[in-house]
């Protein structure tokens, strides 16, 4: 999605929403969309990013390990109108340049994740967003 008035451009690879509808799905937030969550997050992004308003803590974001120079982030995201505690939130991947934030994947404790599993799905879903950015 892009305003022309936002200095960012967020795009989404194709499974990350998926993930994020199944998140949604399986553990009772029916009441809200993944489109609601992403939206979110972009607002909140925006004024982390490029407002210097940070919105996040680093409990909640920070910088990923292991990306060979990439700027990507690590984020617990935050579900609206969900019980689930911070600990159960999805953790997601996404990749920052100065002017795209790609969302590449998520996972959650809730479905006992591995993080060097889904560190080396945000590698490879990295290496489809970069060839998004370049014809986009």
């Amino acid at each position: 999605m892009h305003d022309s008035a936002s200095p960012c451009c967020f795009l989404t690879h194709p499974n990350f929403s998926q993930e994020l509808d199944d998140f949604l799905s399986h553990h009772g937030v029916q009441q809200t969309t993944a489109e609601e969550v992403l939206e979110h997050h972009e607002r909140l992004f925006l004024q982390h990013f490029y407002n210097s308003s940070p919105m996040f803590t680093n409990k909640h974001l920070g910088p990923a390990q292991g990306f060979s120079g990439f700027e990507v982030y690590w984020l617990h995201m935050v579900i609206p109108n969900s019980n689930l505690s911070r600990t159960q939130m999805p953790k997601s991947y996404f990749y920052k340049t100065e002017n795209h934030i790609s969302f590449l994947c998520l996972n959650s404790h809730l479905q006992n994740y591995k993080d060097s599993k889904l560190r080396a799905v945000a590698t490879k879903r990295l290496s489809d967003m970069l060839e998004v950015i370049k014809a986009h």
